[in-house]
Formats: C-alpha cells, structure tokens, sequence
C-alpha cells in the first residue's frame, strides 16, 4: 500500500474510532477518545504521517497510549508509531474479576497463580500465597519483558518511544 493511501486509511480509523457511536458500543475501550483539532485534519494528519519514525513501515501501527499512558487522545503529542509486537505489549484480553492484571486463583493449590503473555505464549511465573504477591511477579516480568522488547528495536524506533518504554510501569489497576 503506497504511504498516501495508508495515510488515508488511517485517518479514516482514527476518525470512526472518535466519532463512530455504533463502533464505540462494540469496541468499548474507544468510548471516550477525541481527535485533536489538527488531527481532524486529514491533510494536516498526513503531512504529520510522513514525517515520522516507522509511518508506512510494513508491520507498524498508529499508537496513542505508549508515549502519555492511558491517553485517550489522538494528537501530535501523544501519537507514534510502533512495531506491531510491541504495540500487543499493552493489548489486555480476557474479562478481569477481582485479582490484579496476571494474577487468577488456582484452585488445586489453594493459591494464586501468576502468568504473562510472553512471546506471543503464556508464561506461568509461579504460585503466590497473596494476589499482591502474584501480581508484584507479573509486575517485575512484565516490565522486564516491555524493557527486552524496547531494547530489541532500539534503533528502530523514535527514541520517544523507546523512553516511554524503558520507564513504563505496570500498575494493579491497568
């Protein structure tokens, strides 16, 4: 796909993402996004495109919530681009219940299991006697994990990026 045309493409996502009601009911983490006024612009939004680290890259995609952490605004600012692998760094599937981010009871062991997604495989770091105790593993080896990832396309990035990600924490409550 020629870089005008997936310009054209992404803006078109981004826009039904902010403004599409019946796609927000069915993607509901989009439910409160905003374009900036700027980014409403397509020609503005495609000039910004091509002058960016890793636009038209193939594998790569529009991210707004790796440089400002939970953002729900598409801008300048806190828009980048990244490697697919790293952008399903921060993908959470799965309903969550009452334990912190990858932490579930185990029900054999009377314990609490801790695991992450690693590799694109499930990762089992062990049996904890506490959820806080299960969820400080998932924390340490997940951001372990965040900070192998940038430092694999260290050269490859916007170093905003790569800073983002080296001092990315993990919270109970992601």
């Amino acid at each position: 796909m020629n870089t005008n045309r997936k310009a054209n493409q992404l803006w078109y996502d981004m826009i039904k993402r902010c403004s599409d009601v019946v796609y927000k009911r069915h993607h509901t983490t989009y439910n409160e996004c905003l374009c900036s006024e700027n980014f409403s612009n397509i020609s503005y939004f495609k000039e910004w495109c091509s002058t960016q680290i890793g636009f038209g890259s193939k594998g790569w995609t529009l991210d707004k919530d790796i440089l400002v952490k939970g953002n729900k605004v598409y801008s300048e600012d806190t828009c980048c681009f990244v490697p697919q692998e790293i952008n399903k760094l921060f993908v959470k599937r799965g309903v969550r219940k009452q334990y912190p981010l990858g932490v579930n009871y185990h029900t054999l062991s009377g314990k609490y299991r801790s695991s992450i997604s690693y590799n694109g495989k499930h990762k089992y770091l062990g049996l904890y006697l506490t959820p806080e105790e299960a969820f400080q593993a998932y924390k340490q080896a997940k951001e372990d994990y965040i900070k192998e990832v940038a430092n694999k396309w260290k050269d490859q990035i916007d170093p905003k990026v790569y800073e983002a990600l080296m001092c990315w924490e993990i919270s109970a409550d992601d």
